[in-house]
C-alpha cells in the first residue's frame, strides 16, 4: 500500500464511522416520528410474482431511484447511511479504490417499474452517496 493510499483508507475509515453516526441519529429520529427507516426489502416485489426478467446491459442509474435492496435492506438507511459497525473494513476499502482511481465494478440492480434494488453493489452505492455522486454504473 502506497502513503496515499494509506492516508485514502484512513480518511475513508473515519468517514465511515462519522456515517454510522448519522444512521444512528436517523435511527433514533426515524423511531420517534414513525417514519420508514431502512432501504425496502426486494421480499416485497417477489411477492408480487413479478417474473419477467430482461438483461438491460451497462448503464448509469441515478442514485435517488435506488430504494431497496434483495438481501442488505437491513444493513443501510434509505440514503444508504451504513448501519453495521463489521461493514467499516469493506467500506472503507472501496472507497479508497475509488480515491486511488483504481475502479470498481457495475453494481447489480434489478428495475420495478422506475425503481431499483440492489442484487450486488451495496458498499459502492453508500460510498458513491457519500462522495455525492449522482449516478452509478450499473
Amino acid at each position: 500500500m502506497t502513503e496515499s493510499s494509506g492516508i485514502n483508507y484512513q480518511s475513508a475509515v473515519n468517514d465511515f464511522q462519522r456515517l454510522r453516526r448519522q444512521a444512528a441519529m436517523q435511527q433514533v429520529l426515524a423511531r420517534l416520528t414513525g417514519r420508514p427507516f431502512h432501504l425496502l426489502p426486494y421480499d416485497v416485489v417477489e411477492e408480487l410474482k413479478v417474473l419477467d426478467m430482461v438483461e438491460r446491459g451497462v448503464c448509469e442509474v441515478p442514485l435517488g431511484a435506488i430504494v431497496g435492496s434483495v438481501g442488505r435492506a437491513q444493513d443501510y438507511t434509505r440514503d444508504f447511511l451504513p448501519l453495521k459497525d463489521s461493514d467499516e473494513e469493506r467500506w472503507a476499502g472501496i472507497k479508497t479504490a475509488v480515491l486511488d482511481m483504481k475502479g470498481l465494478p457495475p453494481v447489480d440492480l434489478y428495475q420495478v417499474g422506475e425503481v431499483f434494488f440492489v442484487n450486488d453493489g451495496n458498499h459502492r452505492i453508500s460510498v458513491a452517496h457519500q462522495l455525492g455522486t449522482d449516478t452509478i454504473t450499473a
